[in-house]
């Protein structure tokens, strides 16, 4: 057994805390019990120093008194003496020895361990109690002193010496009892620890080995304990520790996964408008560009990427913060009319050249909603620059406003090419492509969508998608109105 573990601990802490209760204990009652030994000897005494004095009164033969107090005295193992009002023994009795006719003389060892001061308290008509060694008896003595009166009124008193011994031995055997009884509770307590100590150390030992798991790695081990004590909440915390940590290491494991690819996205993403801006700039410094005409058009091709590539880097930026739950913008009642208008006018041009019609139907009595003016422009202006993206010529985008419920329901549909089936739920992901082929020579980023969620949540707002293949794609958006009025 090993000492310095808690099994032992508790097993020596028990027993130690089991010792010290029996032996105070013990000493408790013994003490106890000699004191309740002593008071019942002196009552005893009295009755019996009463009983002496009566027969004194009674009896009128000295040679009859004599022989009912040697009687008393061997009954009882004492001596009795009984003294005149000069203080001379007049009848002494027991224990092999007699002072009859003597005076009470302290220096006489028959007739300690009394004092001087203890007899005058007698024939000043105290009972007198006294227990001290007596060195003729060898043992110690309790000595009780009775004062009375005889038929003549005159003053008398009767002493008892009684040998302590059988209450010594009485004493003894109870202090043996006791310390009997406490090696027998001892042992048992000892073995009644140890096994306590295991069965409350058990749940603590299995708790270590699931910290130690934890520690190296392994988040999977719990410990089952099904009780509703400390030690049971104890495990219970270390279980739900356990779960989070596992979830934790999952999510940065997770996150991890997608910053790699975030960054190989990003990387793969700034490749291609890199690639064409180093085509068109080396044809220029070889000089393969003949007209001014030419040479305008690669440059723009080149301003082209390099917007591009802007927009890119922006829009990584913003993705970010947003991931990370920065929404660093201000709301405020807006009128959503003055938001669609300024996007209108923004693709009027881009739609009479590709040749598609736009349709936008706003209810009349449109409510304000609470929001950032410039984000939720921004959400329209990517969601109808993926409808124009995706639009051949010909088709046609509807943007509806109607409000319901204290909402704002915004549908954003096209006639376009449409998303898959599977594509659909993946649209949201960064740099997500739905056709692996296509590149992004029409000018998008790949993370407008993802931008656009994080934009309508960021303002409790919901958005989802609806699309079939040849024949469109529509976006809802639903977004909370301002309660402080309506327009």
């Amino acid at each position: 057994m090993k000492i310095n573990n808690i099994v032992t601990k508790l097993w020596v802490i028990m027993t130690i805390l089991v010792l010290v209760v029996i032996g105070i204990a013990g000493v408790a009652q013994t003490s106890f019990m000699e004191g309740l030994y002593y008071k019942q000897q002196v009552k005893q005494l009295n009755a019996l120093g009463n009983k002496v004095a009566d027969i004194a009164r009674a009896e009128q033969d000295p040679a009859a008194l004599d022989q009912k107090v040697a009687l008393i005295a061997k009954l009882y193992n004492a001596n009795v003496m009984i003294l005149n009002e000069k203080g001379i023994v007049i009848n002494c009795q027991g224990m092999g020895m007699s002072t009859k006719n003597m005076p009470m003389d302290m220096n006489n060892p028959h007739h300690g361990p009394m004092n001087m001061e203890d007899i005058k308290k007698l024939y000043q008509g105290q009972a007198v109690v006294h227990k001290g060694n007596n060195p003729y008896f060898k043992t110690d003595v309790l000595s009780v002193g009775i004062p009375f009166r005889n038929n003549d009124n005159i003053n008398r008193a009767v002493i008892i010496h009684a040998p302590l011994e059988p209450l010594a031995d009485e004493l003894k055997r109870l202090q043996m009892l006791t310390v009997y009884t406490a090696a027998g509770g001892i042992i048992l307590a000892a073995l009644l620890s140890l096994v306590f100590s295991r069965f409350i150390s058990k749940p603590l030992v299995k708790m270590n080995r699931v910290a130690l798991a934890m520690a190296s790695g392994n988040y999977q081990q719990r410990v089952d304990i099904q009780t509703n004590d400390e030690i049971g909440l104890l495990a219970n915390s270390l279980n739900t520790l356990a779960s989070r940590l596992q979830e934790k290491i999952s999510q940065l494991e997770q996150q991890d996964q997608i910053r790699r690819e975030f960054v190989t996205n990003v990387a793969h993403e700034i490749k291609t408008p890199l690639a064409v801006m180093q085509g068109f700039t080396e044809t220029l410094i070889d000089g393969l560009v003949k007209t001014e005409k030419e040479r305008n058009e690669y440059l723009n091709n080149i301003l082209e990427e390099i917007n591009r590539l802007k927009r890119l880097v922006n829009e990584v930026l913003d993705l970010k913060r947003m991931e990370e739950g920065h929404f660093d913008f201000d709301k405020e009642p807006c009128d959503l009319r003055k938001i669609i208008t300024r996007v209108q006018r923004r693709f009027t041009q881009i739609i009479v050249e590709k040749g598609l019609h736009l349709e936008i139907s706003i209810e009349k009595k449109l409510p304000l909603v609470t929001c950032n003016s410039d984000r939720i422009e921004r959400v329209l202006i990517n969601l109808i620059a993926n409808a124009i993206r995706h639009t051949p010529s010909g088709g046609k985008i509807e943007l509806d406003v109607t409000t319901k419920a204290n909402q704002v329901h915004i549908r954003i549909s096209d006639t376009g090419e449409g998303i898959a089936p599977e594509d659909l739920p993946m649209i949201w992901e960064r740099f997500y492509k739905g056709d692996k082929s296509r590149t992004r020579v029409q000018g998008g980023t790949g993370l407008g969508l993802a931008i656009v969620k994080r934009i309508v949540e960021g303002h409790g707002g919901q958005i989802n998608v609806e699309s079939k293949l040849n024949v469109g794609t529509t976006f809802n958006i639903v977004l909370p109105v301002n309660r402080c009025g309506i327009e």
